[in-house]
């Protein structure tokens, strides 16, 4: 473990909090002893992951992490007691011999027990796994902070790791009352709750309400990384979320000062448009069983609402009334001056595991709606000090999926809402009935309501693009889910061929798994952003369905199926050279149109062989826009800072390592997409024997093609089916531009154009040099042999690039 001690020295008018001390210690080699502040030293179990990477230790290039087999602790020493942001970072995947499962054990820090793991902590599917930052508030009343990890006594083997440790000064009033408590309302009660010094919170969500997030280096000196709120505003598909653009200069007060929140989440806001009476909703997973602190931001920003009474509205915490007269300009004295309201939810009384908190924000009055610009949820540590909770990884199907009963929780929260906002006295009425009497009720009326949530889930896309189909239509057009109808399963579930419009247009029906590590967030993104695009080499989405539990979408059939299906572990036959550089062209012009071509930048996020597919004529088109994300749409920003997500062998290194999502990011997964093509290999290799130690560079694909490029022996790993039959010049200008890709740095890749315009030209110069090459295409009637011609055709809404030809390549003859 690598250790590092630093003070930090920054200009005031950069970093409204200059963190006064540092202490960072890291998994980065198996080095045999590290100094630690106190002046002692520890010799950790250091070993690296199973997949192997870049020295980063937030990398996927190469992995270290700290084992703890048996109690250990790990000191650091504080220049002064306090209050201290304490950061563990772990990637919970499988370290050399050591199987994840077993990873079980707490992290305590003097009295406070942060985490405890268990099984249900690890996904048993890899590619889910993502790297885990907790971040806890303590106060520390010793001069050495000891973070113990205890691996569990109950389980022969347990084992306890850790990637990363941060030690990190803080404003000691930032989230408490130096030398006492303050008394906080609590929401759902007649009575305060006093929160102490004593008192260590977890973060759980810190969100930039209508903005983009905001990188830990743009934080007010302390590092903390603010996320986008969009995944977890729940009515924000009706289209009556209203993004406020900043009118006014933001400046801080004595009672709000410059390092409770950067300027740029004041400087932009979420509201409902003028005239409109309808709220905004937020929905956050929590555990149940703990006490919550709600932090929410204000900052008026419209330079018309000048004085009180302009904007007022309600605010609602877990159905129940937080502010009855929300006054922004009442509550800071002016136009541009931040204020922020905290509150504590009571959760202790729940005997669910899971559950959802509600925020709700009502205007009073019609003209103005209510404004929110930035939200911090904390867990308070109940009277044994405790802050495990059951999922200390995240629950994934809790967090990434509204399964049955979580979609059946939002519903009921929008009925509730409904009652609180529309309903007074029928809410007054519930509230005075029993539980059960008012779960009667509340299914009622979501049966009178089912139609106004399904007219709502209609809004999601384009009536005029992307077609409704109820369930007894989807379920007519697979003849009820048959297996004789399955022809895949991927990340979302499973997918069946299908038809509709009386069996005359085949299409492919993805249904959505209540076992998928992907969710509600996901399905709205790819309606939201395929309804809108149309384009030669994009799947095209005909439409969707929602009803109760089921998530479906319906695209057009792509009859040659994935990618990879034709690459290696299959049984079709290998493409030709030819064939393979039309593809790999046809895809580059869908990622060209997303990045350049739509009227926002369209970062895709998960480009692989399996998300591009090929048509009966063996068009390539990309698909699976579940993780897209658009691009920055201010000139200032080059980035948007986002939670890693991706799949294993494909993720850029620089965006996992800083969270900074860019097109570069889809240029590296592109570049990994083109060795598959040229290697038919997959993008993470089987394990080798550990004992052929020259031969552990395989496991990442794209790590052992740059490497091999490096030797001038790539030819060797290349497809022996291609050996002999690619151009020289073509197979320079192809592995060249692929090695561009794979650069570790986003700013030294080329970008999808220059991608577009490097294989256009190795297509040139192989077709200037090949052997004229035999193919046949399949009609419904016969299959016949022609030569190989190229023709000239417009792909999309894309004209073609002056002076190149646009070949549509058919099946090669005999294969």
């Amino acid at each position: 473990m690598h250790i590092g001690h630093s003070t930090v020295s920054v200009l005031a008018q950069q970093s409204p909090y200059i963190q006064a001390y540092t202490f960072v210690a890291e998994c980065h080699t198996p080095i045999a002893a590290t100094s630690l502040p106190n002046g002692n030293q520890w010799i950790p179990h250091n070993i690296r992951a199973s997949v192997r990477n870049s020295g980063d230790p937030t990398s996927p290039r190469l992995l270290y992490a700290c084992i703890f087999q048996k109690q250990s602790s790990v000191p650091f020493s504080v220049p002064s007691v306090g209050m201290y942001f304490v950061r563990l970072y772990f990637y919970p995947a499988s370290y050399e011999d050591l199987s994840m499962s077993k990873a079980l054990f707490s992290v305590s820090v003097a009295h406070y027990t942060l985490l405890r793991t268990s099984r249900s902590s690890y996904s048993s599917d890899p590619s889910n796994t993502e790297y885990i930052i907790k971040v806890f508030c303590i106060n520390v009343d010793d001069l050495v902070i000891n973070i113990t990890f205890t691996p569990s006594r109950n389980s022969p083997g347990a084992y306890g790791f850790v990637n990363k440790i941060e030690i990190v000064s803080m404003p000691q009033d930032l989230y408490y009352v130096h030398g006492g408590g303050v008394s906080l309302p609590l929401i759902g009660h007649h009575s305060k709750f006093l929160t102490r010094n004593s008192t260590s919170l977890e973060m759980m969500y810190r969100l930039n309400i209508g903005g983009h997030s905001i990188n830990a280096e743009d934080d007010t000196g302390m590092s903390r990384v603010w996320s986008e709120d969009s995944p977890y505003l729940i009515n924000q598909a009706t289209d009556h979320s209203h993004i406020i653009d900043p009118e006014v200069n933001v400046r801080y007060s004595l009672s709000v000062p410059a390092y409770t929140a950067p300027l740029t989440l004041y400087s932009t806001a979420r509201t409902t448009k003028p005239n409109e009476y309808y709220n905004l909703t937020w929905h956050f997973p929590l555990d149940g069983s703990f006490c919550y602190l709600v932090r929410l931001h204000f900052c008026e920003v419209v330079r018309d609402i000048w004085h009180a009474n302009q904007r007022v509205f309600q605010v609602y915490l877990d159905g129940q009334t937080a502010e009855n007269h929300a006054d922004v300009i009442y509550w800071s004295g002016g136009v541009g001056i931040p204020v922020y309201r905290d509150y504590i939810v009571n959760f202790t009384g729940y005997s669910q595991k899971k559950l959802f908190l509600s925020l709700a924000l009502q205007s009073t009055k019609r003209l103005n709606g209510p404004i929110l610009n930035g939200l911090e949820i904390f867990k308070l540590s109940d009277h044994a000090y405790n802050l495990a909770g059951p999922f200390p990884f995240g629950n994934k199907a809790l967090s990434k999926r509204l399964s049955n009963n979580d979609l059946n929780i939002v519903l009921i929260l929008a009925v509730l809402l409904y009652g609180i906002f529309h309903l007074p006295c029928l809410w007054y009425a519930m509230s005075q009935l029993p539980i059960r009497w008012c779960s009667l009720l509340v299914v009622s009326l979501l049966r009178v309501h089912s139609n106004r949530q399904r007219k709502a889930f209609k809004q999601l896309a384009s009536s005029d693009h992307c077609r409704y189909f109820t369930l007894v239509e989807i379920k007519a057009a697979t003849n009820n889910f048959s297996n004789a109808n399955l022809i895949g399963v991927g990340g979302f579930g499973k997918v069946y061929k299908g038809h509709i419009n009386d069996g005359a247009t085949f299409v492919a029906i993805k249904r959505g798994s209540p076992t998928s590590h992907q969710g509600l967030h996901e399905f709205q993104t790819e309606i939201t952003i395929l309804s809108k695009l149309k384009h030669g080499h994009l799947v095209s989405l005909i439409g969707y369905c929602i009803d109760g539990e089921e998530m479906i979408l319906v695209y057009d059939f792509m009859a040659r199926g994935t990618l990879r299906d034709h690459l290696y572990n299959t049984e079709k036959p290998p493409l030709p050279w030819r064939q393979r550089l039309q593809i790999c062209i046809g895809a580059a012009r869908g990622l060209q149109y997303l990045h350049a071509d739509s009227k926002q930048t369209i970062i895709h996020r998960d480009v692989k062989t399996t998300n591009i597919l090929l048509d009966e004529k063996w068009v390539a088109k990309v698909s699976d826009f579940g993780l897209s994300k658009f691009g920055p749409n201010f000139m200032s920003r080059t980035h948007v800072s986002t939670a890693v997500k991706g799949s294993f062998g494909y993720m850029d290194p620089e965006y996992y390592r800083r969270q900074k999502l860019t097109e570069k990011s889809d240029v590296y997964s592109f570049g990994v997409v083109l060795m598959e093509v040229l290697c038919a290999r997959p993008a993470i290799l089987p394990m080798v024997a550990e004992e052929e130690e020259e031969k552990l560079e395989q496991i990442s694909l794209a790590e052992w093609a740059l490497h091999c490029h490096q030797l001038g022996t790539l030819h060797q790993i290349m497809d022996p089916f291609l050996r002999g039959k690619i151009d020289p010049e073509c197979f320079k200008t192809f592995t060249e531009v692929a090695k561009k890709c794979l650069s570790d740095k986003g700013s030294e890749r080329p970008t999808m154009g220059d991608v577009l315009w490097r294989l256009e030209l190795a297509r040139q110069q192989h077709e200037a040099n090949a052997v004229e090459e035999k193919m046949c295409f399949e009609t419904s009637d016969r299959t016949t042999s022609e030569t190989f011609v190229t023709i000239d055709v417009g792909i999309g809404n894309s004209d073609p690039t002056p002076g190149v030809e646009f070949s549509e390549l058919l099946a090669p003859v005999g294969r």
